[in-house]
């Protein structure tokens, strides 16, 4: 299907690895302009470089997402370079710190909001006066299923994510008189950075070998999903380009769980 994106612009945060790695190679592969932030790192310029090399238009700009100012000169830098946005995707997020309630600090929970929550409201801010003048006017919210059945772990991560739910669906009530189209993708568990992640710390704080918690975890979400496996990062990338595309023109204010069944599976 040809989901009528060549030719124009989009932004994604947190765009140098994991998911939104591959949210900016789908957004390529579609032909679009993609502009992508994250903070500096080799796999931010391997991912530029791999993008410019297949042929693509790409921009990778060093940004500390949870600064105002940082956020504002990295917009600026699209639009000055490009002239123009059609389409934003709050993908960067994360958890400072994993653990249960009791081992979790103030500062951890001020930093999961900044980093997820305030990323989302200071990067919109931000593009509204450039998507107004679009004539595709996107925005896409990358939440978690954890934001609307959470575990027993993280609820600082799981209740900023939530918050995010609830910001999409206010920005698509105010901006559907203007034809800004609004939407939260929710992936499952998804083979990604924040993936590993987890699984590094559960092998430190379990003093057990990376491979016997990689597999412990994995066959246990597996289990948990009717599909029968963990996603892969491209099956949110490829629900977000519909979304995206003049081809999902009739849906704003919704929330997409793209997690193999799981939202109906009981812990």
């Amino acid at each position: 299907m040809n989901l009528e994106l060549k030719g124009h612009t989009a932004l994604v945060t947190g765009g140098s690895k994991g998911i939104g790695a591959d949210i900016v190679r789908v957004l390529c592969e579609e032909g679009m302009r993609v502009a992508f932030c994250a903070r500096e790192s080799a796999a931010l310029r391997q991912l530029e470089r791999e993008s410019q090399e297949s042929g693509y238009t790409v921009m990778a700009l060093a940004t500390d997402v949870r600064s105002a100012a940082g956020i504002a000169a990295c917009v600026n830098t699209v639009l000055g370079a490009w002239g123009g946005l059609d389409l934003l995707v709050n993908n960067v997020g994360g958890a400072p710190g994993f653990g249960p309630l009791e081992s979790l600090t103030d500062e951890q929970w001020q930093e999961a909001f900044e980093l997820n929550v305030m990323s989302t409201v200071r990067f919109s801010r931000q593009c509204l006066p450039a998507l107004r003048k679009s004539t595709l006017r996107r925005i896409i919210n990358l939440s978690s299923l954890s934001a609307v059945q959470p575990g027993r772990w993280n609820p600082h991560y799981t209740s900023s994510k939530a918050a995010m739910l609830n910001f999409s669906k206010f920005l698509a009530n105010s901006l559907a008189p203007e034809g800004i189209l609004v939407n939260a993708v929710c992936p499952g568990p998804v083979h990604s950075d924040s993936w590993e992640r987890n699984i590094v710390n559960s092998s430190q704080v379990q003093a057990r070998s990376l491979d016997e918690v990689r597999n412990e975890i994995e066959q246990g979400e597996a289990a948990k999903v009717p599909l029968g496996r963990v996603g892969e990062g491209r099956e949110i990338a490829n629900a977000v380009a519909f979304l995206a595309s003049p081809r999902s023109a009739w849906t704003t204010g919704s929330c997409f769980h793209i997690d193999g069944g799981k939202l109906a599976v009981s812990l």
